[in-house]
């Protein structure tokens, strides 16, 4: 029976890490979905968290096993799983660069003949992620004015289990000394996200029904948003 090496599609914003490897020479300088080894009686869900914690020092919550798996040599096989950040930011240990790559993007680099079979159902879900992120249905922007409250508002969003990320956008048409506000995208629903945009003196911008732009297109946030008053002002 063969051993089982776990790997991680982390997902945000449409887009999924990617780390270069430097070990084996054989293996250096490609491309692989980030994971490791399950230890003997280790659940594969809780081998691959500790080893993006390990690897990446981030957290991580999987939230589906892809379909299959694919052998490496003749003793192990490799099955792989979506999921997303829920503490931290990856800082890569064992590799020499990782990037975030959208899903016309996956074929720039070079990956691992294990990762390869992977590719089809991970274009798929990051496809429909990217949807999302763009602003199609189920997509909000808690938009607020300090770098220090969008993080916040992402970590409590995180820490309820929703997937949030931070993006710095400038209003257009705004003066040159207006404040630069920064955007949350989160899946989170209406009322969770307005709650914390009124939290921190911000406000929520909601366009569900409209159509995505096409792919990488830039994220384009309202020209004539709903402002609240500062208190500060």
């Amino acid at each position: 029976m063969r051993k089982v090496v776990v790997a991680a599609a982390i997902v945000r914003g449409g887009r999924v890490l990617a780390a270069r490897r430097t070990t084996p020479p054989e293996a250096a300088g490609r491309w692989e979905l980030p994971g490791g080894k399950c230890e003997p009686g280790e659940p594969p869900t809780a081998a691959l968290e500790r080893e993006i914690a390990e690897e990446l020092g981030c957290d991580i919550e999987v939230t589906t096993w892809l379909e299959g798996a694919t052998p490496i040599g003749e003793t192990h096989e490799l099955r792989a799983a979506l999921a997303r950040l829920t503490r931290g930011e990856p800082e890569p240990t064992e590799h020499d660069e990782v990037r975030w790559l959208a899903p016309d993007e996956l074929d720039t680099v070079d990956w691992l003949e294990p990762d390869r079979p992977f590719l089809p159902e991970l274009r798929f879900a990051l496809e429909h992620a990217a949807s999302l992120a763009r602003g199609g249905n189920g997509t909000r922007r808690v938009i607020v004015f300090d770098e220090d409250d969008a993080r916040a508002v992402e970590q409590r969003l995180r820490g309820d289990g929703f997937d949030a990320e931070v993006v710095r956008e400038r209003l257009q048409g705004e003066d040159d000394d207006e404040d630069h506000p920064w955007a949350v995208l989160t899946d989170a629903p209406s009322l969770v996200a307005d709650v914390l945009a009124d939290e921190f003196d911000g406000w929520l911008d909601e366009e569900p029904e409209q159509p995505a732009p096409r792919a990488g297109s830039p994220l384009d946030l309202p020209t004539a948003p709903r402002r609240i008053k500062r208190t500060d002002a």
